[in-house]
């Protein structure tokens, strides 16, 4: 953001926020954090399970993937399958449960201009604090797959426009993201950059920068916050948030970590379900008693118990 000596990452960059102060509050915490001196980290979140467990640790925001959530929900590639519907769904689910504000993907704004503020509007209204809009061409895929196109710039500078006269007067972030960095270099990218930024974009997002002294140049070259996507098997190197904020990045979003995990964890029990093994103690799991704590079991049990389970 103009500089890349940022303060090593404290504790304020995971302070949580009462879900009760609604979107304009979390929309302002994170436009607040986003311009401090610690970077902003938000893992990624893809369903309701490992969100209550992202809500215990006091992220600055969560992370709402699309990828992941036609993953998680539809078990479909990141390749324009799912479409509006199957993302406000699960989000504005989420936004009900999250402690932190969320930052959510909306690929390409689903289809004309007239869908995007469609989807602008829906995302205000279900409670999302930032929605990111990409300049690919529709259908899009994914910014980490080989080969992605992008629209001419003056294309997405509309889209921004249509974004920030959706919102009205809300306060929902309009993050751009750019996939230009693999199809046109990076010069170009910050040069898109700069024009969304002038659309009106709140955030810049560089997608797949394939190293660190790409990211620090882009962040040293622009004013407005910048954000990067550090995806676990993607083109990105995966930092860790202090070393990502040394570069002069505001905000950091994790949105492979927590799937592929999960996803490794389940194989590896089905794996051993294959050879007689059930791992009857449990070794390495989560808690089934600390899963139904999370989950709020004891709260509806006492309800029920003071006016009865009808």
């Amino acid at each position: 953001m103009g500089s890349a000596t940022k303060s090593p990452v404290s504790a304020g960059c995971l302070k949580s926020f009462d879900a009760g102060e609604g979107l304009e509050m979390s929309a302002a915490l994170i436009r607040e954090r986003a311009l401090s001196d610690d970077i902003l980290v938000a893992p990624g979140v893809y369903d309701m399970m490992s969100l209550l467990l992202a809500n215990r640790h006091g992220f600055g925001a969560h992370y709402l993937s699309g990828y992941w959530n036609a993953a998680a929900t539809m078990g479909e590639p990141d390749l324009s399958i799912a479409g509006y519907r199957d993302f406000i769904t699960p989000f504005a689910r989420m936004a009900e449960k999250s402690t932190a504000p969320l930052i959510a993907d909306a690929d390409t704004g689903f289809g004309s201009l007239a869908s995007l503020d469609h989807c602008v509007r829906g995302y205000q209204r279900a409670g999302i604090a930032a929605i990111q809009l990409e300049d690919q061409p529709f259908p899009k895929k994914c910014g980490h797959f080989d080969g992605v196109p992008v629209v001419p710039a003056a294309e997405m500078c509309a889209r921004i426009k249509v974004a920030v006269e959706a919102r009205e007067e809300g306060d929902m972030v309009i993050i751009a993201r750019t996939d230009a960095c693999g199809a046109e270099g990076l010069a170009s990218a910050i040069d898109r950059l700069h024009s969304y930024a002038e659309a009106g974009a709140d955030w810049l997002f560089l997608e797949a920068p394939p190293s660190r002294e790409d990211m620090a140049h882009a962040a040293g070259s622009l004013e407005l916050p910048l954000m990067i996507n550090a995806a676990h098997g993607g083109k990105t190197p995966i930092l860790k948030p202090s070393e990502y904020q040394a570069l002069g990045v505001s905000v950091v979003i994790y949105p492979a970590g927590a799937p592929l995990s999960a996803s490794a964890a389940a194989e590896k029990f089905f794996t051993g379900l294959t050879q007689d093994d059930a791992n009857p103690n449990g070794e390495d799991w989560f808690e089934f008693s600390e899963m139904n704590e999370l989950m709020g079991k004891e709260r509806i049990e006492e309800l029920q118990k003071r006016f009865g389970s009808a």
